[in-house]
């Protein structure tokens, strides 16, 4: 049907054409006739025409001219009425023929169209690429093609669409734009498959133009369509070497460099991106430093290159990637990318050599540190220069701490480590180390022998005390003392008090100064009274850092895997090879693990001994200290409630004797209490030093508790004592006495050397009175003077009277500065206490640190004000105490300004010997003196075990006879044991006399109520009795008080206890202090 509308189009046109050269000649009688012209849309490029000339419409001109011309060409002659035109152009065309005869002139023309060009059609897409199941098409015609029906698209298989591959068109979808020009259709693509792609091209000769020309199909006529549907992934890739190291136990992917150059990152797309390449640097997120693009091949927008700019000396650089934010060219997000992370690090690894022998030690084998800034790779004992001594062992405790142990062959051992022996993760160098030297010495002789006689002569002493004090139990248990000695002459507080002395030597070696030799081994040698000694489980090597060290069979354990052609020329691994060893042996570091094993910037590279666990965070101190001091102190209290229980049993009468005299409970607590102070307070600031929670809490609780102690010894002595709610101090105040010069100065010194005693105001309670003995008995409180005026003269004076007063207590009021005094008096155990506290305190703080003047400064302060303490107010009542207590304090005051002065100035070794010497000497000068009050204070004590002759064999056999009657029973021992009668019937009456007013005063002591105004009386008595003669003597010590009390009771006359005495004080008047001392005794 299409092809019967195309000749009947041509012939109207021809019909049109002849009518409109008739009508253009319808004025002449000359005609042109067209006998053969083109189609007026003619899909030829040349043209025929043919005609006749008639001239009136009857025949043929033969006399005319005729010209033909072509569009605007020039006229030609044509008389043989045909012409050929050949190459014409596309588009419209004009032939003209004009005639000129004898009928006239005339002209007539021709219009056709020259259409050589096909019709076709241009196939496009939104997009080439595409992720979607449809995809819509455009199909634009260069020309209406409706010959031969043009486009049609009724089914699948009836479309001039053809689809190729996985795809087919969807008929239904058809749509028309534009008649016959523009067509719209969705071509739907395989969902069975993920990726491929469809071929869409137009069908050939389904249409023609307007001119016949049938359509052709161009490049355009053909469409590729990409379909993807899978995920599209980047590699993220920097070029910094890679090594494989194994860290704790695992190999792990580290990448690292020092070189500038190698700071390139690359981004390897699977498929093209849609994104520019300042779209993907947005994308691109660092932790440190900027990124800077890198010109190159794009690969088709598949491959991007980045250079990391600005960093610092050492950074760890962490790149990501918000692959989100682009698109591949189907439309698909990247995928998500893990984060790569790498080390940058150009500074040089710094090294420190140390020693906990601090710089030098009596051991032959030296441990040494090596601490570098940061971890090395490849360091081994080869790199470690010696000189004065060689290696013993090697051993690393990490990559950046090695321990080794220096046999020493020389005085003087030198180490040091040189530069460019080994290197970081990132091909650093080290920097060479500083020059560690140190000397060997051999412990003095002089400081074994004084720290061993010291020892020796310390324990024999407490061996010779404990005994008499447990003999002097013994003997009262069994009734042979109706009451104990007196508390405030035992020996027991002199022993405790040279032990306080030795502790301060001792603590003071850990004190943060550098000791001479001398002293340093002194002290060690004294450390048992702190107490601190090995743990019976610790090596017989106590230094940390030689664990089981040795050396080792390969001279280079530590080098690691590196994947590095420049660092090892001969290694040029393959790409493909590095990511299967990364696959294979682990994941790469991440950014706090980098920073964990490789960036320490905020520690400098000093090296630390301590490396054992158990002294890293100061476990180790506390289990030497505490462990020890459990020991030693509960096999002391373990003793004592064993002689306890013997007492109790061997007791004659225990509901009269309730007390066991210096061993009462928990009087010897009390002192262990006081003298285990420091080991706590060391161990404790030992623990808070080594910084972990655990240690910080049980070293505060500790401190607490001690804080607690010290409170409540403050609560005790100010309401107990400053404001008389438990205790009273009551002493004899001398008045119109004269004294020498000599005697002025001893009085100014140690005091006026009064006659003194506390007595517990609640007298059922005055068993306390022995119990908490330790913390006030030797001292003098704020007085309450007994008698007002006693002649020290040589005759009686008209001032010179007894108060004649008949009040039952005939007591006088201390001036008010003489109470003030006397409460502060008092609190000098507090501040012994708070000495002694801070002493172990800052030895355990200080211990490992070198040098600092802070704790020497602090404790020279505190001993400095306790000797003023003690030379201004004089708070011994002996003055024997008080000289030995003045001379032990000045010693220590000595120590610690010898210890600043060392802190302040170096001293040659000659210097340094002399120093330590000296510093000797000091401990000497004041253990001596206390060493010597002691063993005064155990012969007076035995000889007061004889209460007739003052013997001191005899009081050592009754000694002896003492600790015997703790195996075996009384009777057999009872005809040798000469008390009670079982002398002389002279002697009998003595000791009768002397034990009945020993019970009498011991009833007080006990608790009972009796009178003392026939105590008073009896005082009255003596004094009166002292005016009759001239006194001669001084006052005898308070600690003989117990012997004489039998003495001064013992008199051989009858009668009245009191008329007796009167009458011996007026033959013996010099006896009259001596006799007031025994009261006080029995008081």
């Amino acid at each position: 049907m299409g092809l019967l509308k195309l000749p009947l189009l041509v012939l109207l046109c021809w019909v049109f054409s002849l009518l409109s050269l008739i009508a253009l000649c319808d004025d002449s009688e000359l005609t042109v006739k067209f006998l053969k012209a083109p189609h007026t849309f003619s899909h030829l490029s040349s043209a025929t025409f043919v005609f006749e000339v008639l001239e009136g419409g009857n025949g043929a001109c033969t006399n005319c001219n005729i010209t033909c011309k072509l569009d605007d060409g020039f006229a030609s002659d044509c008389e043989g009425r045909m012409v050929l035109y050949a190459g014409l152009q596309d588009g419209n065309h004009t032939f003209e023929v004009c005639t000129n005869g004898s009928g006239g002139v005339g002209c007539a023309n021709y219009n056709w169209t020259v259409d050589t060009v096909p019709p076709t059609a241009y196939i496009t897409a939104s997009t080439p690429f595409t992720n979607a199941l449809n995809v819509s098409i455009n199909i634009s015609f260069s020309e209406p093609c409706t010959g031969g029906g043009g486009f049609v698209c009724s089914s699948v298989n009836a479309c001039n669409l053809l689809v190729y591959g996985a795809g087919q068109v969807i008929p239904s979808s058809l749509n028309i734009l534009q008649p016959n020009l523009q067509y719209s259709i969705l071509v739907g693509l395989s969902s069975a498959s993920h990726y491929g792609r469809a071929i869409l091209v137009m069908d050939k000769n389904f249409c023609t133009d307007s001119a016949g020309n049938k359509f052709t199909r161009n490049v355009n006529s053909t469409f590729f369509v990409h379909f993807d549907r899978r995920s599209v992934f980047v590699n993220l890739r920097i070029h910094v070497p890679e090594r494989l190291l194994q860290l704790n136990g695992e190999t792990r992917l580290v990448q690292a460099t020092n070189n500038y150059n190698k700071l390139k990152v690359y981004l390897y797309f699977s498929e093209p991106v849609l994104n520019s390449s300042a779209e993907i640097l947005n994308s691109l997120q660092m932790s440190q430093g900027t990124l800077l693009p890198i010109s190159g091949n794009d690969l088709g927008n598949r491959r991007f290159g980045f250079m990391v700019a600005n960093l610092s000396g050492m950074a760890i650089v962490t790149l990501s990637i918000n692959s989100n934010s682009i698109i591949s060219r189907q439309g698909t997000p990247v995928s998500q990318v893990a984060p790569v992370t790498f080390l940058y690090d150009s500074l040089r690894p710094a090294v420190r050599l140390s020693t906990p022998s601090h710089l030098r030690t009596r051991e032959h084998s030296i441990p040494m540190l090596i601490k570098f800034m940061k971890p090395v790779f490849g360091f081994n004992s080869s790199n470690i220069s010696i000189t004065g001594g060689h290696l013993q062992s090697f051993r690393d405790i990490s990559k950046s701490t090695y321990s080794i142990e220096i046999k020493a062959d020389h005085d003087i051992v030198s180490v040091y480590v040189p530069e460019n022996v080994t290197g970081d993760v990132a091909g650093n160098k080290n920097l060479p180390s500083n020059v560690l030297q140190v000397r060997h010495y051999s412990v003095p002789k002089i400081s074994s022998v004084i720290s061993e006689l010291a020892t020796a002569s310390f324990v024999v002493t407490s061996i010779a005390s404990g005994l008499l004090m447990v003999s002097i139990a013994s003997l009262h248990s069994i009734g042979e003392f109706s009451r104990p000695f007196s508390s405030s002459s035992d020996p027991a507080r002199n022993l405790f008090r040279i032990a306080w002395h030795i502790q301060v030597f001792a603590l003071s070696r850990w004190l943060a100064v550098t000791l001479p030799v001398e002293y340093h081994e002194f002290a060690r040698g004294l450390q048992w009274s702190i107490p601190y000694f090995n743990l019976p489980w610790e090596t017989r090597n106590t230094q940390p850092v030689l664990m089981g060290s040795s050396l080792p069979s390969n001279s280079r354990p530590y080098i690691s895997k590196i994947h590095d052609s420049e660092n090892f020329p001969g290694v040029q691994p393959k790409q493909e090879n590095l990511s299967r060893a990364a696959s294979v042996y682990g994941l790469p570091l991440t950014p706090m693990e980098y920073r964990s094993y490789f960036q320490n910037q905020n520690i400098r590279p000093e090296a630390e001994y301590i490396l054992d666990p158990h002294i890293l965070n100061g476990w180790r101190d506390f289990s030497r200290s505490l462990f020890c001091l459990a020991i030693i102190g509960g096999s002391f209290i373990l003793l004592h409630a064993l002689l306890l229980v013997i007492l109790k049993f061997r007791k004659k009468n225990p509901e009269k004797q309730r007390g066991y005299g210096v061993l009462t409970f928990p009087r010897f607590e009390i002192f262990l209490i006081i003298l285990a102070l420091p080991c706590i307070c060391e161990a404790s600031a030992a623990l808070i030093r080594g910084g972990s929670a655990s240690e910080i809490i049980v070293g505060i609780l500790l401190l607490g508790a001690v804080s607690f102690l010290l409170l409540v010894l403050l609560l005790f002595l100010s309401i107990g004592i400053t404001f008389a709610k438990l205790l009273q101090y009551k002493e004899v105040h001398q008045v119109g006495r004269r004294f020498h010069w000599y005697q002025e100065i001893v009085r100014v010194t140690l005091g006026p050397g009064k006659r003194g005693q506390w007595t517990w105001k609640n007298q059922q309670n005055s068993n306390y009175l022995t119990m908490l003995g330790p913390l006030f008995e030797d001292l003098r409180g704020p007085p309450k003077y007994m008698l007002s005026q006693i002649s020290g003269g040589s005759s009686l004076t008209h001032g010179d009277r007894i108060i004649a007063s008949d009040d039952e207590t005939e007591d006088a009021e201390a001036p008010f500065i003489q109470k003030l005094f006397g409460i502060l008096r008092i609190y000098y155990t507090l501040l012994e206490s708070v000495r002694r506290v801070t002493l172990g305190t800052m030895a355990g703080a200080y211990k490992e640190k070198r040098s600092s003047k802070t704790p020497t400064i602090i404790l020279l302060c505190i001993t400095s004000f306790q000797l003023f303490f003690l030379v201004l107010k004089k708070p011994f009542i002996k003055k024997k105490v008080q000289l030995v207590e003045i001379i032990s304090v000045t010693s220590e005051v000595g120590l610690f300004a010898i210890c600043f002065v060392l802190l302040e100035k170096e001293f040659s070794a000659r210097v340094e010997t002399i120093v330590g010497v000296f510093m000797l000497i000091l401990f000497l000068v004041g253990y001596l003196p206390q060493m010597m009050n002691e063993w005064c204070a155990l012969y007076r004590q035995t000889k007061q075990l004889d209460s007739a002759e003052k013997s001191f064999l005899t009081g050592l056999k009754i000694a002896s006879i003492g600790l015997v009657l703790l195996f075996i029973p009384h009777k057999f021992l009872e005809s040798r044991f000469p008390v009670n009668g079982h002398h002389g019937d002279g002697e009998t009456n003595v000791t009768s006399s002397s034990a009945e007013r020993n019970r009498n005063s011991g009833s007080r002591n006990s608790g009972t109520t009796v009178p003392e105004k026939s105590w008073l009386k009896q005082l009255r008595e003596l004094a009166k009795a002292s005016f009759s003669k001239d006194e001669s003597g001084a006052p005898s010590d308070p600690s003989t008080s117990r012997a004489r009390w039998s003495g001064f009771w013992g008199t051989k006359g009858s009668g009245s206890p009191t008329l007796n005495a009167s009458s011996d004080l007026k033959s013996n008047p010099s006896g009259l202090y001596k006799d007031l001392e025994a009261i006080f005794a029995s008081k």
